[in-house]
């Protein structure tokens, strides 16, 4: 009589081969998921700083009408969250606004695919950063979005 199957010895290569190429592709997988969410956010605030350009072409001040108020991302009908459908990622801030300039952060929400990413920041002269894994970094003409 023929015995047809596989031996406990071929099973158990087998869970072992899967279980190291699950061991390096995940990793590898997330990290492409995070730079995706990221890149999206990035194109959100580039979005964001237009509709703040535009404001302040119509008002020529990035204050209220008529108010030495600063313009708050509600004032001007901007989520602060992003994504806006789906899991929020991102919590969006306008910070130092003033009657000519304003800087944008989007710090990335605990518990998320992106909560160690790292903050994004941008502002009104476009200079932008990011620090993987940094709640802050410096914008200054050099600074980027590539982490470099």
């Amino acid at each position: 009589m023929v015995m047809k199957g596989f031996t406990l010895v071929e099973v158990m290569i087998t869970v072992a081969i899967l279980g190291i190429i699950t061991a390096i592709a995940l990793p590898s997988y997330q990290e492409s998921v995070k730079k995706s969410k990221r890149v999206e956010m990035q194109s959100q605030m580039v979005d964001i700083a237009s509709k703040l350009q535009r404001y302040k072409i119509a008002n020529f001040t990035f204050n209220e009408p008529g108010t030495t108020t600063a313009i708050t991302l509600n004032y001007v009908q901007i989520p602060t969250t992003y994504p806006t459908a789906g899991q929020a990622l991102y919590d969006v801030q306008l910070a130092n606004v003033t009657s000519g300039t304003w800087e944008l952060e989007a710090i990335p929400k605990t518990g998320t695919a992106v909560a160690t990413d790292g903050t994004l920041r941008m502002n009104s002269k476009g200079e932008r950063c990011w620090a993987k894994g940094q709640s802050t970094c410096t914008l200054d003409a050099s600074s980027n979005w590539d982490g470099k």
